[in-house]
């Protein structure tokens, strides 16, 4: 399942961004795409650097999301999509992980827990899943929802082994967007603004970043934003299939 033809994804950590398959991190927060795989992750935790738990998080996801879709799994004890199924399984590896390396964690200490979201893009539909302080935006038909979260926002990965996060499922078409950021900078920004900026820039990545970026240092925040986004073009497909009778 290779899906880097028929989708664009721009991620954003304070080292600037990048498209590309991999991990990044600055200070708390941590941020992981795979184009290839219509894989974005974005996660935060108390600790830094590479040995945090928000980066151990996505590095499990990462690793499980590539071994199970592209192995093709078709049998599972969750129901839904295949997308679904390997995204719930891959959360409950990283909060059984988290919670095995805190054994001494207690329910009410929740700073020690992992927010994390996640997006898995398959052809026509996406999976998604939030949990704690992170958020999922879908943008389509001039409309901006905010996805449902698995839990009230002081419920994170690695504080309970019995905590199950709810996978959401949705189509995703042509001139969709989809957004993973933080419940703060959307507050901070207001939905208003984001809506009218995906809607003026949806094809232009970069530009919808830019724009954030300038609003969000405009209302006092010092540092740019972490944040990933992917558009849906199947016209990248067709332009390139333009191209090869053309050339050929």
């Amino acid at each position: 399942m290779d899906l880097k033809d028929s989708i664009s994804i721009v991620a954003q950590s304070e080292n600037g961004l990048f498209s590309d398959t991999g991990i990044q991190y600055f200070a708390n927060d941590v941020v992981g795409i795979n184009p290839h795989l219509g894989l974005m992750m974005l996660s935060r935790s108390d600790n830094e650097g590479l040995q945090s738990k928000a980066y151990k998080s996505i590095e499990i996801m990462m690793d499980d999301m590539q071994l199970n879709l592209t192995a093709k799994i078709t049998k599972s004890r969750f129901s839904g999509s295949l997308a679904s199924r390997c995204l719930s399984e891959s959360l409950d590896n990283i909060n059984e992980y988290l919670c095995f390396q805190s054994p001494s964690t207690a329910p009410s200490d929740v700073n020690k827990g992992v927010d994390l979201s996640a997006i898995q893009i398959e052809k026509n539909s996406f999976s998604s899943c939030s949990i704690g302080n992170l958020r999922c935006l879908h943008f389509s038909g001039n409309e901006l929802k905010i996805l449902a979260t698995s839990s009230p926002a002081q419920k994170k990965l690695g504080i309970d082994t019995s905590f199950k996060p709810n996978v959401v499922e949705l189509e995703f078409a042509e001139g969709d967007i989809v957004m993973l950021l933080s419940a703060a900078l959307i507050k901070d920004l207001g939905l208003d603004f984001i809506r009218v900026t995906l809607s003026r820039f949806k094809e232009n990545l970069e530009m919808i970043i830019r724009q954030i970026n300038t609003r969000a240092l405009q209302n006092g925040l010092k540092q740019k934003p972490v944040m990933i986004i992917c558009y849906k073009d199947k016209a990248i497909v067709e332009r390139r299939n333009w191209f090869n009778k053309l050339r050929n």
